[in-house]
């Protein structure tokens, strides 16, 4: 008789489970991730003032374009390198250099987490494309899940008594 129990449920990525079942760049590149919360990057350019003169007024006009970058809790995302023992770079959307890096090494609990080329109140500086972006503040404790199934076997081997009778 054999029985198999499977459990798969979203939980954290940590270092511990990395480090734990000796994860390969190969085996990190076949797990399908998922983001924990949102991240938001921004990135804007600041139009030159433009001057006119209407009606005897000299009109002055300036403005800003800003550019923004959702990742919405639960967005897919795959391993495309693993930088090093507690880093790795993920990408959720197809294109050069469109990946995010994650790692343990700023969060005592080992979680991978966002990380960035430097932080400022809760704003990450991440390049992402061939672009610099801000990430808005909450996004850096955004951490990878993924799905883990645990299999347990277990195998009975029965033998049924035909039974003895007294003579």
């Amino acid at each position: 008789m054999l029985s198999l129990s499977a459990c798969s449920s979203k939980i954290y990525f940590t270092q511990a489970i990395r480090d734990q079942y000796k994860l390969t760049p190969e085996e990190l590149k076949g797990i399908q991730f998922y983001l924990s919360d949102e991240i938001i990057l921004r990135r804007g350019e600041t139009n030159e003032n433009q001057k006119s003169t209407e009606d005897g007024k000299l009109i002055v006009q300036s403005g800003k374009n800003i550019e923004q970058l959702v990742f919405k809790p639960n967005t897919e995302g795959g391993v495309e390198q693993v930088v090093d023992s507690k880093g790795m770079t993920v990408a959720f959307e197809e294109g050069a250099g469109n990946y995010l890096v994650f790692s343990s090494a700023r969060n005592r609990n080992g979680l991978y987490t966002l990380q960035a080329m430097t932080w400022e109140n809760g704003r990450g500086k991440v390049s992402y494309g061939d672009d610099v972006w801000y990430s808005a503040p909450g996004s850096e404790g955004a951490a990878l899940m993924f799905k883990m199934k645990s299999i347990r076997k277990l195998r009975v081997n029965e033998k049924v008594a035909k039974g003895r009778k007294v003579r």
